[in-house]
């Protein structure tokens, strides 16, 4: 038995933060639909979204709160930490009325991590690439803005490539993408696409400090955890 009303599924996610594990993962795979592997873990999140993915040994950590997305998807050794605050508007409501082609998406590739007090608006695409993570506390991810010649919200996706990284209370504002292999130091704040990898990033706005060595083994490990 699927619940389908927003109501209804709010309630159940809600009351799933409350339960034991395997009670937890019943609620989440039986009446909202998730698709959990069986050594995914799942905290205790509260997790108000339309489809949710989690793939071998992917982890979603306790108090964290993931609302109004279609869909979170966390490949494989992906991970989402503790008090992160994911939020979205979906396509049914009359916000971005003129953008129908948005998506309100949460996409972590295979070992992509953020990793905890980090704030992520996700009325459209945010997705973070292979080995590559928001790290430290206290960035934010920002997909929507204010047009002021229009007077109209708009969206554009946010895109973090593969082996790299997000320092500590850094800004990623509509339409930023940071390429493959790219580092942006802490307090940084990007605006759109940075033009190329290797390099490190930083301030405000986000410009290339210096390039890096293509050889760091940062950029090419295969190993999710670094400590």
């Amino acid at each position: 038995m699927r619940l389908r009303g927003r109501k209804p599924r709010l309630i159940a996610a809600a009351a799933a933060t409350l339960l034991p594990h395997g009670a937890r993962r019943w609620v989440h795979t039986r009446l909202l639909g998730a698709e959990i592997h069986p050594t995914a873990r799942l905290g205790r999140s509260l997790i108000d979204v339309d489809r949710l993915v989690m793939g071998p040994t992917s982890r979603i950590a306790s108090a964290s709160v993931i609302r109004g997305c279609e869909e979170v998807d966390l490949a494989p050794e992906a991970v989402i930490g503790p008090l992160v605050w994911v939020n979205a508007v979906r396509r049914d409501k009359h916000y971005f009325a003129d953008q129908p082609l948005r998506r309100p998406v949460l996409r972590l590739k295979r070992a992509a991590l953020i990793s905890c007090l980090h704030m992520v608006d996700c009325c459209d695409l945010v997705e973070i690439g292979r080995y590559s993570g928001l790290a430290g506390f206290g960035s934010q991810v920002m997909t929507h803005t204010v047009d002021i010649v229009r007077v109209k919200q708009i969206t554009k996706p946010v895109i973090i490539g593969d082996h790299s990284m997000v320092s500590t209370s850094s800004v990623l504002l509509p339409g930023a993408v940071v390429p493959d292999n790219a580092i942006v130091s802490a307090g940084s704040v990007v605006k759109g696409p940075l033009p190329e990898g290797h390099t490190l990033y930083e301030g405000v706005p986000a410009a290339a400090k210096r390039s890096l060595n293509p050889s760091l083994a940062f950029f090419h490990r295969d190993v999710a955890d670094i400590r």
